[in-house]
């Protein structure tokens, strides 16, 4: 049976790392910023909207280009069944696991933690079920799994909100000053997953930090293709940290 490490090795062959915050790139989702503003459009809509209920962080394991091979992995693994289904989301656990394993600790850090005691996920607004990403964190994953809380259910209004940031797109379960790692698959814009962290903080969490596989970049819009030509010039290495300069083992 492949290893962790073996299993998430050719992703090294297309993810590209973030670049990190500052001119040009937003502080929080580390997509393109305009020059002089802090964070992208969304990010300050989110931030005004839910105001200290944001996460206190948020790390993306990859860019996640439009029409890429990390962009399509990632549709794949949730809209497909059966082996094929089964092939991508068990990659893609690997990219999550090997990543938690190097960096997680550097992220509490970065939160002021020791660590997380509490792991979930941002739930599907679609209607899905029994979302592929909870059984990642919940069953694959073994580094979240003795952590896993299913935490988070849309309230009847979330499919109406769209992708506005909202404190009632979710509903969640009380925290008594839980320290959670919320996990998501794909940023696009991020209302989803800060409106999660919205809710977590309402129910009680303490802190919530924000790691998503996939920050997703169209580079035919604005003046993102120069954005991704940048981050593309470092090459990816797992033990590169998104929070911290140079690289490190676990």
């Amino acid at each position: 049976m492949a290893t962790v490490v073996e299993l998430a090795a050719r992703y090294a062959n297309f993810l590209v790392h973030p670049l990190p915050a500052g001119p040009g790139v937003c502080q929080v989702c580390r997509g393109p910023a305009k020059d002089g503003y802090p964070t992208c459009w969304n990010c300050h809509l989110a931030g005004a909207a839910l105001g200290a209920r944001v996460a206190d962080a948020v790390v993306p394991v990859s860019l996640s280009l439009k029409g890429g091979q990390y962009a399509h992995e990632l549709w794949r693994y949730k809209n497909t069944t059966g082996p094929q289904q089964r092939y991508f989301l068990t990659g893609l656990a690997a990219v999550l696991w090997r990543f938690l394993v190097l960096h997680e600790g550097c992220l509490a850090r970065r939160c002021g933690l020791s660590g997380f005691d509490t792991v979930t996920t941002v739930p599907s607004t679609k209607g899905r079920a029994d979302h592929p990403l909870r059984e990642m964190a919940g069953g694959v994953v073994a580094v979240t799994r003795d952590r896993y809380r299913d935490l988070l259910t849309p309230t009847p209004e979330a499919s109406a909100l769209g992708r506005v940031p909202s404190p009632t797109r979710y509903a969640s379960s009380a925290l008594w000053g839980a320290n959670v790692l919320l996990i998501d698959d794909t940023w696009v814009t991020g209302n989803h997953a800060q409106s999660a962290s919205a809710a977590l903080k309402a129910a009680g969490a303490k802190s919530v930090a924000i790691v998503v596989l996939g920050r997703y970049l169209n580079t035919g819009y604005g003046t993102t293709a120069a954005h991704v030509e940048q981050a593309r010039l470092r090459r990816f290495s797992w033990e590169s940290c998104a929070m911290r300069l140079g690289h490190h083992g676990p």
